[in-house]
């Protein structure tokens, strides 16, 4: 009896979430919202564009995949363009302590070093991977890379990461909402699973 309730509640709200993402998705400025979320997430935001973008393909075929893998990489490319100017001000600005942390840390020396010889690799891989992004685009900015190459990179990485969810997600977006809806118990428990398992690592400073 406890079950059955606590099933179909479950199955209640996934149903009510689904018609709001079913809204959120048909607005008309879904593509700047987008934008947005991703230039947040490079910047202060945990929500991960490439499920605002799989959520809204899902439900959305009217809008090319490949465009909207472009706009979200925009914005986390704009992102991590403001993390270099706010990386580069603050070296400006407080130079001495900056230059007393390298002369005495052999880590930062060797950060330094490696991304000035692989500035290119360095940020296609903090984009593409679970690296910590922010503190890579942070750091280009203090070490005074070529801003162009870091976000010329920082924008291919993201776009081939999103663009593989993006496509995935508008080819067999309605095989897995209807997978969702049938199957409610079983992906809520592994969707809390992957939210406890991400908040933790970025916690961390993992990702």
């Amino acid at each position: 009896m406890e079950q059955n309730f606590v099933n179909t509640t479950l199955q209640k709200e996934v149903k009510m979430i689904d018609r709001w993402i079913a809204y959120v998705a048909t607005r008309s400025w879904i593509k700047t919202g987008v934008f947005i979320v991703a230039f947040l997430e490079t910047t202060i935001s945990p929500l991960l564009p490439e499920l605002v973008v799989a959520a809204v393909l899902s439900y959305r075929k009217d809008i090319s995949w490949k465009l909207l893998s472009a706009i979200s990489a925009l914005g986390s490319a704009a992102g991590a363009a403001l993390l270099y100017v706010v990386g580069k001000y603050l070296y400006s600005t407080y130079e001495a302590w900056f230059q007393s942390f390298f002369d005495s840390s052999l880590l930062a020396t060797y950060t330094q070093t490696m991304f000035e010889h692989n500035t290119f690799i360095s940020m296609f891989l903090a984009a593409f991977t679970p690296l910590p992004d922010r503190i890579f685009a942070f750091l280009s900015g203090v070490f005074s890379l070529s801003f162009v190459v870091v976000v010329t990179a920082f924008f291919l990485g993201r776009l081939i990461r999103v663009g593989i969810v993006a496509y995935f997600s508008y080819e067999y977006g309605d095989e897995a909402r209807e997978y969702i809806l049938k199957h409610t118990k079983l992906v809520t428990i592994g969707l809390i699973t992957l939210i406890a398992l991400y908040v933790g690592l970025r916690y961390l400073g993992i990702l």
